[in-house]
């Protein structure tokens, strides 16, 4: 009985270590190069990245960034990456001296078991890194009734919520990936996604978000409002098909 429990402990820990091995570390490496050449990225503990171990829908994958900046570090802008995604390049987050301390959440497609990373750079160009592997699939691809109305219903309205000094935004948008296929035509949806999130408060950038295909339908944002933030928040997102969609909110 003894041996059983000793070789039932050991092959828990074996498959624990198979499962997170499925998010390959070896990808890393050439993005890093083509994203960002031979510049040292330095792991660092006032950026984190986290999310779900395993999500529950490969379409809808919660991710979480927390930033608190140094007295002495101004960040300029936070780029959000999954490793195995078949385009790497999530987000591009553009912050203000009003974002510096940052806690935003969004929600990404996953097409299969991958390393998330953030980097995040400051205003002198320094890199810094935080990642966390997570399980999901099937969130870039797949089928989709290209026709289903639910898809393009509300097309750009802007839902926005500021409460507790967070302010929460979803914009309803298809966000087609381009490697969708549609049931009844079996070909590729065309890509159509929203490109761009602007956030001013009384007519001031203080945050700026650009979108790749990765960003989930729908897409989502909650983030920290500076300290003490009060006025008109004005929120202009724009797509691929050069629409512009517009919403004002009371702070």
């Amino acid at each position: 009985m003894r041996l059983l429990k000793i070789f039932l402990i050991a092959f828990t820990i074996l498959l624990s270590g198979l499962v997170h091995a499925d998010a390959n570390p070896e990808l890393w490496p050439y993005i890093k190069e083509r994203m960002f050449k031979d510049r040292e990225i330095l792991e660092a503990d006032f950026i984190k990245l986290s999310g779900p171990k395993r999500a529950s829908s490969g379409a809808q994958v919660p991710v979480k960034i927390e930033l608190t900046s140094p007295v002495d570090i101004e960040m300029a802008k936070i780029y959000l990456i999954v490793d195995a995604n078949p385009g790497q390049h999530a987000a591009t987050y553009y912050l203000s001296k009003e974002t510096q301390n940052l806690d935003l959440s969004t929600r990404i497609r996953m097409e299969t078991d991958s390393f998330v990373r953030i980097i995040g750079e400051d205003s002198n160009g320094k890199l810094y890194m935080s990642s966390q592997a997570i399980r999901a699939s099937g969130g870039c691809s797949g089928y989709m009734d290209v026709f289903d109305p639910e898809l393009t219903r509300d097309l750009g309205k802007i839902l926005a919520k500021s409460k507790d000094n967070y302010l929460t935004t979803r914009i309803k948008h298809p966000n087609f990936t381009g490697l969708q296929k549609d049931l009844v035509s079996q070909g590729f949806i065309p890509e159509w996604i929203i490109t761009e999130m602007n956030y001013s408060l009384d007519n001031k950038l203080i945050f700026k978000a650009e979108n790749k295909i990765t960003i989930s339908q729908d897409p989502y944002l909650k983030f920290n409002l500076p300290a003490n933030a009060n006025g008109d928040l004005n929120i202009i997102a724009k797509d691929t098909k050069g629409q512009e969609f517009t919403h004002e909110v009371k702070i």
